[in-house]
């Protein structure tokens, strides 16, 4: 959405979804097509402060599509202000969505980088900093994502600091 494209195999979904709905949510999913777990999730998303924090994901068995599913933590700031600050776009053509912005991905990012010493998350934030520079207009605010470093702590911080270096170095 707001970088050039790299390949995934998967579509990450932040839900505002409590756990006495799971049930009824998974209904909507034709077990022929999905494969999708209410027990399951119900148990991961028992577990928001774990690694995956919370997350479930599940496949369209058709395409082997995997949507992952990660709940709204109301304890996780940075996540509310995120889900909070969701914009509108054009996902596929006349198909519109509620999507994160551009700064917000990019605080995630920082912070899942952080969490793994993921270089693909690292790259990630690297060619969203590098797009938006290249927009007539750029989405994503440097202030209000150098506050939320600030508030994540240092891990966080020193992520940033090297994302500010390789950035200088690849312009």
């Amino acid at each position: 959405m707001w970088a050039g494209p790299r390949t995934t195999h998967d579509l990450d979904i932040v839900v505002d979804l409590p756990l006495d709905r799971i049930a009824e949510f998974c209904s909507y999913f034709s077990p022929d097509r999905y494969y999708i777990d209410p027990q399951a999730m119900t148990t991961a998303f028992q577990q928001p402060n774990s690694p995956s924090l919370g997350m479930y994901s599940f496949t369209d068995m058709l395409s082997g599509f995997k949507i992952d599913l990660f709940p709204l933590r109301l304890t996780d700031a940075a996540q509310v202000a995120s889900f909070r600050n969701r914009v509108t776009e054009e996902v596929l053509e006349n198909q519109f969505a509620s999507v994160c912005s551009a700064a917000d991905l990019l605080i995630q990012k920082l912070r899942w980088y952080t969490m793994d010493a993921s270089e693909r998350q690292f790259r990630d934030c690297l060619t969203l900093l590098l797009a938006d520079g290249q927009r007539l207009q750029p989405q994503i605010d440097r202030q209000y994502v150098a506050e939320w470093v600030n508030q994540l702590g240092p891990t966080v911080q020193q992520a940033w600091e090297r994302l500010k270096l390789a950035l200088a170095a690849a312009e």
